[in-house]
Order: structure tokens, then C-alpha cells, then sequence
């Protein structure tokens, strides 16, 4: 394997990317990897997905506020820059450095809305095929989901979500504790996950930029009140005109049925759901994740 990490300017700082090649494969469509959050990094994609290099070149980068990447000195109020245009045109401009002229995208939860925004935005080159994974498409069925599967919680764990959520104790101890129920059964399923993934997690801790994240999204999983509160993809989705794989996990916070629903929009598209997964599914089942890829992705 080879690689080279680099910084590349744009709108409000520097992002921070790495492609990682073979001999061999260096002169495919690269696979751009889009992470989650807003506000999160590229660390567990890179844990999971690197292997398939020795198929294609793979590119990793850090969003604008997240992981290695960073805001321009001098400029503290920032709040303008975390809105979906300027993330796009960000990816843009990745692909623009690289001087990508055949490429691939693969979005895990809001990266599959930068996916989505790039395809359906004035953005030349197009992605031959589109990776969605885990996707924010519909910020309304998002939270209708995240309501559903609340519900299926333990009666007690419901119930003080609800309460936290009723009397405005949503910062409280007991709320975030809740929480991590809901976390561990449909976002990273830590108590599944073996000895090695466990130590990759705690020396990488997660972080998350919260400015970025509540100025996009909102304080958690559950419920938008940030900029992508009114997100709406849905309808668009008849306007994807290239090979698309929708994939999440059967425990998925973007449940499998909404998956289904999506991926029937789409006319050349396919659905994989990884068994025993949730949000992660490229973290907790990464043979079967990267199987999946590898088989839609890598045509000769």
C-alpha cells in the first residue's frame, strides 16, 4: 500500500485528506469516503475501509471544523461556514485537487447528503456510482424513525427520554445515559464489538465538533433543529441516473424499511442490509461491509 496525506484550501480553512493506493489499482476510479456527523472525522472509515486500496485508490477526508482539518486563524465567528452549500462545494474541491476525472462516492449518514447534494448539484466531473450508506435523505422520516425505535426501548429507558426531553433536561446525566442505551443498540453496538475494535475506539475517541454538529444537525441523534431540520431529498432521488447501492445495518438508526423505501426510487439501484449491525456497519462488520462494496464498486 502507498499513500499520501495532504491539506487542501478551501472556503474558511484547510481540509486535511490521504489517498491510499497499489501499483495495481492507482489507475482506477478512486472511491472518495464521505464521513458522518457534521462535525466528525474519518478515523473509523479509514480503520474499516482501507483494505480495499488493493481494488481502487480510496480517499479520506476530514470535513471543514472536524478531525485534522482545520478554520482559518483570525476568523472566530464561523457559524457561517456550517451550512450544506459550502460542504459541497468543500467536496468539490476535492475532487478539483485530485484532478479526479472518473471517480466513485461513498456517503455514511450526512456524507451520503453531500453524495446526494454533489450528484444532483452544477457539479462536473459526475460520480460514475453512488455508495449510500446509513443516508440522511429525509430529515422528517429520519426522526420518525428515531421516534419509532425510541418506543422500542425498555419502558423505563423511554421514559426519561421523554421526560428529559418534555422539561427541557436534555444536557441532564440521566438523559445522556438513557442515551447511550439508544446508542449502543442502533448507532455503534460497542458491547458486540471484540478486543481490537474496542482498543481502535479508545485510542481514538470519538469527537465530535459541536459547533459544527448543532449548527448543522442539532444536540443529538434524535431530533433536527439546526440547519437540516427541513432537509428534504426524497422526491429527488427519481433524478439519480447512475448505479447506486443503498446499505445499512439490520439494527440501523435509518431502519432497513426506510432503506427499502429510498432504494425503490432509484431505477438502477440495489439494497444490501448487514446482519447484526446498526449505524456502524462499516466499524462492526467490516468483512461483510467491505464485501459488499467490493462487489458493486470493482468493475473490471
Amino acid at each position: 500500500m502507498q499513500s499520501r496525506e495532504t491539506f487542501i484550501e478551501v472556503a474558511g480553512g484547510r481540509i486535511w485528506s490521504e489517498i491510499i493506493y497499489t501499483e495495481t489499482s492507482k489507475h482506477r476510479p478512486a472511491l472518495i469516503c464521505l464521513h458522518g456527523g457534521p462535525g466528525s472525522n474519518h478515523n473509523k472509515l479509514k480503520y474499516s475501509l482501507s483494505g480495499l486500496a488493493k481494488f481502487f485508490p480510496i480517499i479520506f477526508y476530514d470535513q471543514l471544523g472536524g478531525g485534522k482539518s482545520y478554520v482559518q486563524e483570525g476568523n472566530p465567528a464561523n457559524n457561517h461556514l456550517w451550512n450544506v452549500q459550502r460542504f459541497t462545494d468543500e467536496l468539490a474541491s476535492l475532487i478539483q485537487f485530485y484532478n479526479l476525472e472518473q471517480f466513485n462516492l461513498f456517503g455514511s449518514s450526512w456524507g451520503s447528503s453531500l453524495a446526494i447534494e454533489y450528484w444532483l448539484g452544477n457539479y462536473n466531473p459526475k460520480p460514475q456510482r453512488l455508495v449510500l450508506g446509513s443516508p440522511l435523505i429525509s430529515t422528517k422520516r429520519w426522526e420518525q424513525d428515531s421516534t419509532l425505535l425510541k418506543q422500542q426501548l425498555p419502558a423505563e429507558i423511554y421514559s426519561i427520554l421523554v421526560e428529559c426531553e418534555q422539561h427541557n433536561q436534555t444536557s441532564s446525566q440521566k438523559y445522556k445515559d438513557a442515551m447511550e442505551q439508544f446508542y449502543n443498540r442502533h448507532v455503534l453496538r460497542k458491547p458486540e464489538l471484540n478486543a481490537t475494535q474496542l482498543d481502535f475506539l479508545a485510542r481514538n475517541p470519538t469527537f465530535i465538533n459541536n459547533d459544527v454538529y448543532q449548527n448543522m444537525w442539532g444536540s443529538n441523534e434524535f431530533y433536527s433543529t439546526g440547519q437540516l431540520a427541513n432537509y428534504e431529498r426524497f422526491a429527488d432521488l427519481q433524478h439519480i441516473s447512475i448505479p447506486t447501492l443503498f446499505i445499512g445495518g439490520e439494527h440501523d438508526e435509518a431502519r432497513p424499511e426506510t432503506l427499502a423505501l429510498y432504494q425503490q426510487q432509484v431505477k438502477d439501484s440495489q439494497l444490501v442490509t448487514i446482519a447484526g449491525a446498526s449505524h456502524c456497519g462499516y466499524f462492526e462488520a467490516t468483512p461483510a461491509y467491505s464485501k459488499a462494496l467490493q462487489e458493486f464498486l470493482w468493475v473490471e
